[in-house]
């Protein structure tokens, strides 16, 4: 089914109000009565956006995943992922709104390691993820979209960023310390070098 952008930013609504909640009540506290509420939506105006009260934050992990998928499919072949994050942070800076949803996420991030049914919605954004890297590393290691290789670091490389969106959520959120961008970006790429055996995230030959 397709969606319209304006029932795309409906959900949006809906995935930040359910984000919201949540994080504040706690997932078996909230209900789809609840979220409809909050979004001033009729709950079956809910169902028929979302199969479940937890995938309701799917659009707004979609969101962080969609931002990345953006800035890898900018990724000079001169320049290492490390490099080329640093640099696009800095030519497509972040909004008050996308850090807001950054950290919403970064809160969802760290509910999912009990509630296995929000597990399921942000493992189900990473399959996403996994499906829209392949055709960069394909690009960047000259093989095709379905070969093997490609198939397994792309699974590798989504592997390795749900690592660090819960290590780094577990520090910021839950422990409450500060976590710089550099710092963020060492892990990226040693997790990326070491999920893939160093066959991906260095510059390449045009």
């Amino acid at each position: 089914m397709l969606i319209t952008d304006k029932q795309a930013s409906a959900r949006l609504d809906v995935s930040r109000k359910a984000a919201a909640l949540f994080w504040e009540r706690g997932v078996a506290a909230t209900s789809g009565d609840d979220i409809a509420a909050a979004a001033g939506l009729s709950t079956r105006t809910i169902w028929r956006y979302f199969r479940t009260k937890e995938s309701c934050v799917e659009p707004l992990l979609a969101k962080t995943a969609e931002r990345f998928l953006a800035s890898a499919r900018r990724w000079p072949a001169e320049l290492s992922l490390i490099e080329h994050l640093a640099a696009d942070a800095i030519e497509h800076p972040l909004s008050a709104q996308d850090i807001e949803d950054e950290v919403a996420a970064l809160r969802i991030c760290t509910l999912t390691t009990t509630d296995p049914a929000l597990r399921t919605a942000y493992l189900m954004v990473h399959d996403e993820l996994e499906r829209g890297l392949a055709p960069v590393i394909a690009e960047r290691l000259h093989l095709p979209v379905d070969d093997l290789t490609v198939r397994l670091c792309a699974a590798a490389v989504t592997g390795a960023f749900r690592v660090i969106d819960e290590d780094v959520g577990r520090t910021v959120i839950v422990e409450g310390k500060q976590v710089s961008q550099a710092e963020v970006l060492a892990l990226i790429d040693q997790a990326v070098r070491d999920a893939t055996n160093g066959r991906f995230g260095g510059p390449v030959d045009p």
